[in-house]
């Protein structure tokens, strides 16, 4: 019953509320826009500039984070 206990009750940490006045909504990297926000990390990431990367995939850039190769379709916050 002791090291297994430990992992029953660990419980992952709740994310945060998404931002005021967004919507979750899952986009491919091609429907991505500067502006949405995505979830990295535990925290909400504004995209501020994206480029293309080869294979239909884009790399986001944000502020105060490394940027973030997005190549599958992920849930993203809009503004509604």
């Amino acid at each position: 019953m002791g090291a297994n206990t430990k992992l029953f009750w660990a419980r992952s940490p709740k994310p945060p509320k998404p931002p005021r006045g967004t919507e979750k909504c899952s986009r491919t990297p091609s429907q991505v826009q500067v502006g949405d926000y995505v979830l990295l990390s535990g925290a909400y990431r504004q995209i501020r500039t994206m480029t293309a990367l080869t294979g239909g995939g884009r790399l986001l850039h944000f502020e105060g984070r490394e940027p973030y190769a997005m190549r599958v379709p992920m849930g993203i916050y809009r503004r509604r």
